[in-house]
C-alpha cells in the first residue's frame, strides 16, 4: 500500500510539472494567453485550476467528496488536481482531448467542462478500491451522480432522467446484464445505453445489499475480466449469481 500512494504521489507530482510547463511564459506547445490555467482556489482536498474569468464550484465538489469517500471508506493520499476548462474546445486545445469530462485517477486529477464533476470525481476514489470492467467502473460513476451539497441524492446521467426510470423505458433486449459486463461488449453499445443500464444495475445493488459486496467486487476485479471470470467474482462477492442478480433487478424494475 505504501508503495502505492508513493507511485500515485510521484505520477502526481510529474503531472503538476507538465502542466506547470505547458502554462510557463515562452515555454513550448504555450497555450494562448486566454487558455491558460492556473491555481484559482485550494481547499483541504482540492487544488482548483481553471482559465482568467472562469469559476469553479469548489463548496458542491467539497460536498461531493465528503459524502462519496465515505461511501467508498476511502481517503485520497493528496489533494485532487481538478482542471476547469470552459468547453469542450478549451480542453482539445490545452488538454489534446475533448470531452465534458475525464478522471485520471492515477494522477488524482479531473478533467471537466463544469464547475465540479460528481461522475468523474467517482472514478477516482473508486480507483483507490479496485478497477473492474467498464461496466462497473462506469456504474457506480453514474449510481452515485447525485449533488450532497443541494441534500439531491436522485442519481441521473443524460437528459437528467432518473437512472431507473431510464432502465424501466429501454428494450427488453438492452438490458441483459452478462452480454455487455465485459469491458469491450460494453464499450460496444452507444454510450447513453450502456452507462444507464450500468448504472441502474449498480444502484439497485447498492440499495438493496449496501455498498460492502460491491467495494469487494471491484477489489477482486480487473478492466479485463472475461464474463466468466466476472461471474465468479460476483458469486464470490455476493454468495449469489449474476444472472440471479439481474433477475431481482428485473423484477424491481417491473414494480
Amino acid at each position: 500500500m505504501r508503495q502505492a500512494l508513493r507511485q500515485v504521489a510521484a505520477l502526481l507530482a510529474a503531472t503538476t510539472v507538465l502542466i506547470g510547463c505547458a502554462n510557463d511564459p515562452g515555454g513550448p506547445g504555450e497555450p494562448a494567453a486566454e487558455d491558460r490555467l492556473s491555481l484559482v482556489s485550494e481547499t483541504a482536498h482540492f487544488r482548483f485550476y481553471a482559465s482568467a474569468g472562469d469559476a469553479v464550484d469548489a463548496q458542491s465538489q467539497g460536498a461531493f467528496h465528503v459524502w462519496a469517500t465515505e461511501q467508498f471508506g476511502v481517503t485520497a493520499p493528496q489533494r485532487i488536481e481538478y482542471f476547469k476548462y470552459r468547453d469542450r474546445a478549451h480542453m482539445g486545445r490545452v488538454a489534446d482531448r475533448q470531452a465534458n469530462g475525464w478522471a485520471d485517477p492515477d494522477a488524482l486529477a479531473i478533467h471537466s467542462i463544469f464547475p465540479w464533476h460528481n461522475h468523474e470525481a467517482v472514478h477516482v476514489y473508486s480507483a483507490l478500491v479496485g478497477r473492474p470492467s467498464d461496466f462497473f467502473n462506469e456504474g457506480i460513476a453514474v449510481a452515485m451522480a447525485v449533488d450532497p451539497s443541494r441534500n439531491d441524492f436522485t442519481p441521473s446521467y443524460a437528459g437528467g432522467l432518473h437512472v431507473h426510470d431510464w432502465a424501466r423505458g429501454a428494450p427488453s433486449g438492452l438490458r441483459r446484464i452478462p452480454s455487455i459486463v465485459e469491458t469491450v461488449k460494453f464499450r460496444a453499445v452507444d454510450e447513453a445505453t450502456g452507462y444507464q443500464t450500468a448504472g441502474s444495475f449498480v444502484r439497485f445493488l447498492i440499495d438493496a445489499y449496501g455498498m460492502s459486496p460491491l467495494l469487494d467486487l471491484f477489489e477482486r476485479g480487473t478492466r479485463d475480466d472475461t464474463v466468466v471470470r466476472i461471474r465468479e467474482s460476483f458469486l464470490a462477492a455476493y454468495g449469489f449469481s449474476l444472472e440471479e442478480a439481474e433477475a431481482a433487478w428485473l423484477a424491481f424494475l417491473a414494480n
